[in-house]
């Protein structure tokens, strides 16, 4: 299940996202156009919670209802889902009733900005059999993409940690996301060392999702791992410069159904 993709099938699956990432001196984004400001100023925003701003993209339309928010007409994982914005932050997490992910085969992707620069991205795909999912992380914090390592917890124990190369991703199952409605939680976060003995560098990139227990399981050399937590940490090469923070978070998806029941972020300091 585990698969090497090469750089032409990452930049496809990843949908062309210019990622300026996790490292290097900041960009100052180029001035938008008349034309993309006049589309910002016709975009759908509400404001979401704890003051985040969710604004529509694509074909999406956003609007409360006793859950939270409901993000409708998601057709096409390419341009339909929702930008939420808010100022410099360090974590953000988000819990979604999700509703026929699979149907259509398309999946979902998230991207982290910082500004209009795409910090960190990655692609929860769906295989060819009906449970079948794969995972494909982008970190941007080394020369020419960063590698990371993948932890798969079951009831808050460590039961498999692999290192991935840039060009892999990986494979798993994943039924609820293939069928009804599922709750999952997804967090984006640039990591702060607690002390030099810390295994991740400040400023990487981390992607978890969580869901209920034994949710998924990961094809460890041909071995199924189940778990109920899954984090791709990225591993940033020596002499890099991270981001320390970010401005947004960019969700796509095709689905039936996508309920925000709760979102939050952690303001840098």
């Amino acid at each position: 299940m585990t698969s090497k993709m090469t750089g032409r099938i990452l930049a496809a699956a990843f949908f062309s996202l210019t990622a300026a990432g996790c490292q290097g001196e900041e960009q100052t984004p180029v001035g938008d156009s008349l034309a993309t400001q006049e589309a910002k100023a016709e975009q759908q925003c509400i404001e979401g919670f704890g003051g985040i701003k969710n604004c529509a993209t694509g074909r999406a339309s956003l609007a409360r209802d006793s859950k939270g928010i409901a993000v409708s007409g998601l057709a096409d994982v390419k341009t339909d889902g929702f930008s939420s914005e808010f100022s410099k932050a360090t974590s953000w997490n988000l819990t979604a009733d999700l509703g026929g992910v699979g149907a259509k085969g398309q999946g979902l992707t998230l991207a982290a900005r910082d500004g209009a620069q795409v910090v960190s991205s990655i692609r929860v795909g769906i295989g060819a059999e009906r449970d079948q999912v794969f995972f494909a992380p982008s970190f941007t914090g080394s020369p020419g993409g960063s590698a990371y390592r993948m932890n798969v917890y079951q009831n808050g124990r460590l039961v498999l940690g692999q290192h991935y190369q840039i060009d892999y991703s990986v494979g798993g199952w994943w039924y609820n996301l293939h069928i009804g409605l599922t709750r999952i939680d997804i967090g984006f976060k640039n990591h702060t060392s607690i002390d030099a003995l810390d295994p991740i560098t400040t400023g990487a990139c981390m992607w978890t999702f969580r869901g209920a227990p034994g949710a998924f399981s990961i094809d460890a050399n041909g071995k199924k791992i189940s778990g109920d937590y899954i984090e791709f940490i990225e591993e940033i090469a020596d002499g890099a410069y991270p981001y320390t923070s970010f401005s947004g978070i960019d969700v796509k998806a095709a689905a039936s159904g996508f309920n925000i029941v709760g979102e939050s972020i952690v303001q840098a300091k």
